[in-house]
């Protein structure tokens, strides 16, 4: 497909959202920005791609100012997943393969990035969070709110929970950036008429049996650790477990779905059903079951 009104329309909105990393709705339009890049590189052949990504960039520097190669710098970390997406839809990939190798793309840029950033620049991102932290939390001991010093065995405290965690952050990020751009990417090519693959149906969601085994382990292990253990083998446990917690939770939604589908419940159902579940962690223990037992052929029969 040649230069049209349509593909024209897409570096627009490729543009704005560009644009708003500048800005405080950064926070919200970063899940949006691989979207309109997959959508042209799927439409349009690479050297008209390109055409189309020069003056998006150009514009996108000139027009941020002070933060245009900060602009620049999240606009290529952006666009390379994307482009690896669209690729996939090219190729007539399944969307399991297409998000996979997304997944891989962003998760490999944010260690990257990591590292740049720690060997480059000599940052060390520890201390970073910790003054950034204590920073804003000193506002509160200027309202007497807290007692002196607050501020700062909390932020300490934080930074440390917050670098542990760091493994399962990145990993959950990826997977939403991913998951997040597959589903917009596809309603967005139905508007230039391009059908992408579907995710397979969440009636159909089923975790190996083996990651039952992987938590039970991985609980035992966080049950022995004393409290104040920091080395390599707590970190593992300290990320496996939220990290396999989140995955049964996925697989409780796929449960409802199944569960309405047997049912011929309105499709509604499922979707109201998944409101708790997101809001009360707990319920994960719901996909730990059906993944350790055959719960789906005790409701059929």
């Amino acid at each position: 497909m040649t230069i049209s009104s349509k593909s024209l329309a897409w570096s627009a909105a490729a543009l704005l959202l560009l644009l708003s990393l500048a800005t405080p709705l950064n926070f919200m339009t970063t899940f949006l920005i691989m979207t309109p890049f997959v959508v042209l590189y799927t439409m349009l052949k690479p050297k008209i791609f390109v055409l189309h990504l020069l003056p998006i960039g150009v514009i996108a520097y000139f027009l941020s100012g002070a933060y245009g190669p900060v602009v620049l710098t999240l606009a290529f970390f952006f666009l390379v997943p994307s482009i690896a997406i669209a690729h996939m839809y090219k190729r007539g990939s399944s969307a399991r393969l297409a998000v996979t190798i997304g997944f891989v793309f962003v998760l490999a840029q944010l260690l990257l990035e990591l590292a740049l950033f720690s060997l480059l620049f000599n940052i060390d991102l520890k201390a970073e969070l910790i003054s950034m932290l204590t920073e804003n939390l000193k506002q509160l001991e200027t309202g007497n709110i807290f007692a002196a010093g607050w501020a700062v065995d909390t932020a300490n405290a934080f930074g440390d929970a917050i670098m542990t965690m760091l493994p399962m952050l990145l990993l959950l990020s990826a997977f939403l950036f991913t998951i997040v751009t597959h589903a917009l990417s596809r309603l967005a090519l139905r508007t230039v008429n391009i059908q992408a693959p579907a995710l397979p149906l969440a009636k159909t969601w089923r975790l190996p049996r083996s990651l039952v085994l992987y938590y039970l382990v991985a609980m035992i292990a966080s049950m022995a650790m004393p409290d104040d253990s920091g080395g390599y083998w707590a970190i593992v446990v300290s990320n496996l477990i939220p990290v396999l917690r989140f995955a049964f939770t996925i697989q409780a939604i796929g449960f409802f779905f199944f569960l309405a589908d047997a049912k011929k419940w309105p499709r509604i159902v499922p979707l109201i059903l998944c409101i708790p579940l997101m809001l009360f962690p707990p319920f994960y223990m719901i996909g730990l079951l059906d993944a350790a037992f055959p719960l789906r052929k005790y409701f059929v029969k």
